[in-house]
């Protein structure tokens, strides 16, 4: 009698038809304790660098993710997804105890990966025998603050920041007070080589008391800043409130804040050495960033590949990138994506321009998408295929994982070229880096904002070379992603208005003020009326520009077009102050010898406080009461 046989099938095989189909099985990485550069304990605030280092016997790249937690817990936050670099720098600043860092090593080829971490490393606390205690941080004019817990009856609390022979101190945001445990702040807004006292104040519901104070002197920075000039003084009916000027400036200088009086109050140095763009502040004194840097492929592209969260100390709080983010949008959405010479499709090329916070924790930030047409799209054809720029809008979690996408290209005709023909070439000035071909591409929208609007859940988004703002069916993540309206020349609305060219052109920074009302405010940089009959008036300078929208009716009216006095080429803010004037950032003034101005324009577009910045482009100039506080639109 033969025996029984039986199919038994190893890892990696299926049966397809009947027939056993094997790929090679593949083992897992090895990856030992990640190593520290100090030993535990240390003291809150302590630079501790986390590194890994895996092998693995199949060929691949190896990335990283790295996740730190309260030691024990079977929850971490991710603080940087999967990347080729091996090491992170971890600065705690918010509370001390003992925690876990987390490093999973992953082969991209073959999707295994391996888990290991350091089970307990400990951070001891900077307040002694209930005292407070003020300690520097490696940025000379940023503090760690650290104060016992509250007082009982005490919700709230924060810290005071009073340059010395001044009258008028800044703050942090309120936080929640939490029985038992001491407060830390990181302390920002002062001028270099000056004495601040530093102080504590507790809410209970109805007083606010204040705690014991500190003073801190300041140091030198290690980075020259550029001039900034008071050009127009501050009028009686100038604002006042919002005290501090975030400026994300071009490189080579680095991004920073100055108060009212030009003087420096802040600033950041990227690793790398290349100025990040500042795109947002988040409330509690943080900042979202895109920087250069190393991605989860390894790739040579390394520009905008980053985006990150940053506290005012510089210290990293999370951070992804394009690759990763490339592969979950390619998931989500199957569509494949390579984004390499001779590649048809790169899904998520690079980040850019924007990354905004919004209400629920998440983060929307766009993309650029890059695609070669064969289809007749802009004169293309199969044998003249044509590279074109696109947009992705990607909505990221709390944790940065890709939670849902929104393609342009799915929603915009690719056939309505950029309106003065704009293309780009690998490593040009405002340009994404152009992956698929060794040629030009088409920019076709280069979209340069986001704008969240509370009222509906819908999105704002500000296409520069469409000379179009869209509004998108966001609907809280939910929504169709429909376009709801497109908003300038040859849209649906109709400009009631006399103005002999009164739509916006190559805008900035659009949004709905206070939040959302009927009225939209922007950076009217003004590159299409300007240029040469017939498509322009031939002349003319950049405006500070609001509409009042009839949604309704598709009518839209101006109500502030303020000649700025300056013609901007490019870069831009536009902003509501709490006085109801504006402020206005002219950023790219001159192309021989550019300068930057900021400028307050009263409601009867008149022209008050100005700030003048010699040498330096500036993409983003955001007013804040202090670096905690974003303002309503931001």
């Amino acid at each position: 009698m033969g025996s029984l046989k039986t199919n038994v099938l190893r890892a990696g095989c299926t049966i397809a038809a009947g027939v056993a189909l094997c790929s090679a099985a593949h083992a897992a990485p090895v990856l030992g304790v990640p190593t520290t550069s100090v030993a535990s304990p240390q003291k809150l605030g302590t630079t501790v660098v986390i590194t890994a280092n895996a092998t693995d016997i199949d060929p691949g790249t190896i990335s990283y993710r790295f996740e730190i937690g309260a030691a024990g817990s079977a929850v971490n936050s991710m603080v940087r997804d999967f990347s080729v670099d091996k090491s992170f720098t971890f600065t705690p600043t918010r509370q001390e105890g003992n925690f876990q860092f987390v490093v999973t090593a992953r082969n991209n080829s073959t999707g295994k990966t391996t888990t290991n971490k350091v089970a307990l490393f400990r951070f001891t606390s900077l307040v002694v025998n209930g005292a407070p205690a003020i300690t520097p941080t490696a940025n000379p004019l940023v503090a760690l603050f650290s104060t016992p817990p509250c007082p009982a009856g005490a919700l709230t609390t924060r810290a005071s920041i009073l340059l010395s022979g001044s009258t008028s101190p800044s703050y942090t945001n309120w936080v929640t007070c939490q029985a038992g445990r001491n407060v830390n702040f990181v302390i920002a807004g002062m001028r270099a080589q000056s004495v601040y006292t530093i102080g504590s104040q507790t809410f209970n519901g109805s007083t606010i008391s204040s705690g014991s104070t500190l003073d801190f002197v300041t140091g030198t920075p290690p980075v020259s800043f550029p001039a900034i000039a008071v050009t127009v003084p501050s009028g009686p009916t100038d604002n006042k409130s919002e005290r501090f000027m975030l400026m994300s400036t071009i490189n080579p200088q680095p991004p920073m804040a100055v108060d009212l009086s030009g003087k420096p109050v802040w600033y950041y140095q990227d690793p790398t050495g290349i100025t990040p763009t500042i795109t947002r502040p988040v409330l509690g004194g943080k900042i979202l960033i895109l920087a250069n840097g190393a991605n989860s492929i390894g790739s040579a592209v390394t520009t905008t590949q980053i985006l990150r969260e940053i506290d005012l100390a510089g210290n990293v709080i999370r951070e992804t990138n394009a690759s990763r983010v490339d592969e979950q949008v390619s998931a989500l959405s199957g569509i494949p994506s390579s984004c390499v010479l001779g590649g048809t499709e790169c899904l998520v090329g690079s980040f850019h321009h924007e990354a905004l916070r919004l209400p629920n924790g998440h983060t929307l930030v766009l993309a650029d998408e890059e695609k070669i047409f064969t289809d007749g799209t802009q004169g293309s054809s199969s044998a003249t295929p044509v590279d074109i720029i696109g947009d992705v809008i990607i909505d990221l979690d709390a944790n940065f994982q890709v939670v849902g996408y929104w393609r342009a290209f799915d929603h915009l005709d690719a056939n309505r070229a950029a309106v003065l023909g704009e293309t780009c070439v690998n490593n040009q000035g405002g340009c994404p880096p152009v992956t698929l071909v060794s040629g030009k591409a088409k920019d076709w929208l280069h979209g340069n904002a986001l704008f969240y609007s509370p009222t509906d859940g819908s999105i704002l988004f500000s296409m520069r070379h469409q000379d179009w703002v869209v509004k998108i069916d966001y609907g809280n993540g939910s929504g169709t992603g429909n376009i709801l309206w497109r908003l300038g020349a040859g849209g649906d609305f109709t400009m009631n208005s006399s103005d002999p060219y009164p739509w916006f052109s190559h805008q900035h920074d659009p949004g709905f003020l206070q939040g959302g009302t009927s009225l939209i405010e922007m950076f009217d940089n003004g590159n299409t009326r300007v240029a040469p009959p017939p498509v322009g008036l031939g002349s003319g300078n950049s405006r500070g520009y609001v509409l009042s929208l009839n949604e309704a009716s598709k009518v839209a009216t101006p109500v502030l077009m303020a000649d700025l006095g300056v013609y901007s080429l490019a870069l831009g803010t536009s902003q509501q102050l709490s006085n109801g004037d504006y402020q206005f950032e002219a950023g790219y003034i001159n192309f021989a010898a550019p300068y930057s101005q900021a400028i307050e324009v009263h409601p009867d577009s008149s022209l008050g406080f100005t700030t003048q910045s010699m040498g330096t482009l500036v993409y983003r100039n955001i007013r804040m009461v202090s670096l905690y506080i974003p303002s309503a639109k931001d």
